[in-house]
């Protein structure tokens, strides 16, 4: 196991991970390593690598790599269903069929919301292919697309759009003059926007005002309004604007341990706040960091390895941002990225995370084979 720690020893505990995104999958995929008892729980059938989801609503073909059947990763270990109690007292998890788990460890990792088809609502592959498929009509048809959100995932949009597209009018709209994210430098800036251009993708500055009233992902004639009087019009509006925490569900399960931003607070060791057997990680947790799927990655690798020292009776070790930065696909020919502070050039960009979207790193990570 590598683990230092007698198998007699952690084959007493059990860990219970409540959601299966970036960062439960890792946090139990590495329990799993280490030959720790647990169970994984989720409301969907499958992991969704929702960083290929955009890919997937352009190419519904695409969907088949970026959905990981749960039960086929974890075997008895994954439970599909929605979690209604932590009890933090009696270390129980109650779910709303009535199952309940006992646990020594229990690892919070409810994630992130977002719009369709960033994000989605179905629980089964089935449903999500029949999702993908069904955006992938709409994209195809419209001559005019407005993408409202100007962070990376309408940027990553447009480059998926524009690289099967070529012919359609496709513009981003962005509140601030700075896209991606402002922690990004000017020269950062001005590249992406050379790229945009050079794709003839329109970038205009502005706050919509009318999202809410709009119909998302569907071929109707719009106007996208922005603060500033501007009228954009329309025939397709996909929204991209921000991932909020699931913070209503997190509430639910530690509704003393949320933060101004309804975010679970935790210490360095991504224990939350007053316990030394519970742990939240990813983008429910409250890292002062922007919110991403590398990040939840070593979140998730961090609480693991953590319960194991623990349990050990071992010095915890401090999470620790793998890196600054962020890689941005333009399609899987093209791409950009900003990595601790250095522009990372197309090819580079591309050769790293555009071609397949890290694809066979998740579906290995779990010890599947990605589908061709």
């Amino acid at each position: 196991m590598g683990s230092g720690v007698s198998k007699d020893d952690l084959e007493k505990q059990h860990v219970v991970v409540i959601g299966a995104g970036y960062g439960g999958v890792q946090a139990a995929a590495s329990l799993k390593k280490f030959g720790v008892p647990f169970k994984i729980i989720d409301p969907k059938d499958f992991f969704h690598h929702c960083v290929g989801s955009l890919r997937a609503s352009v190419v519904p073909e695409f969907g088949k790599k970026i959905m990981i059947p749960l039960k086929e990763a974890f075997g008895g270990s994954f439970i599909q269903g929605k979690v209604q109690t932590l009890d933090t007292e009696n270390k129980r998890v109650v779910l709303e069929d009535g199952q309940d788990f006992e646990f020594t460890h229990c690892i919070v990792a409810v994630g992130s919301l977002g719009p369709v088809p960033a994000r989605t609502n179905q629980t089964t592959m089935d449903g999500l292919t029949e999702e993908y498929k069904g955006i992938a009509i709409e994209i195809a048809k419209a001559k005019k697309i407005v993408i409202v959100g100007g962070g990376p995932v309408g940027v990553e949009m447009a480059g998926e759009i524009r690289d099967v597209h070529k012919e359609t009018e496709i513009t981003l709209v962005s509140s601030c003059e700075e896209l991606v994210s402002k922690q990004f430098n000017d020269k950062f800036q001005n590249r992406i926007r050379d790229v945009l251009k050079g794709e003839n993708i329109k970038v205009e500055i502005g706050r919509a005002q009318n999202l809410k009233e709009l119909k998302l992902n569907v071929v109707e004639e719009q106007e996208v309004v922005l603060d500033n009087e501007n009228k954009i019009p329309a025939d397709l509006v996909i929204c991209a604007i921000g991932l909020p925490p699931n913070s209503d569900m997190a509430a639910k399960l530690l509704p003393d341990k949320m933060d101004d931003n309804k975010r679970i607070k935790v210490n360095e060791f991504m224990q939350v706040e007053g316990f030394d057997n519970i742990y939240c990680i990813g983008d429910c947790c409250n890292t002062e960091e922007n919110k991403m799927a590398a990040y939840a990655d070593a979140h998730g690798a961090t609480a693991a390895n953590n319960i194991v020292n623990s349990v050990g009776g071992r010095k915890l070790a401090a999470y620790r941002k793998p890196f600054e930065g962020m890689l941005i696909p333009m399609g899987p020919s093209h791409g950009l990225g900003f990595f601790n502070g250095y522009i990372i050039p197309d090819m580079i960009a591309s050769m790293l995370k555009s071609k397949d979207l890290f694809v066979g790193k998740f579906w290995g990570n779990v010890g599947l084979k990605a589908p061709a």
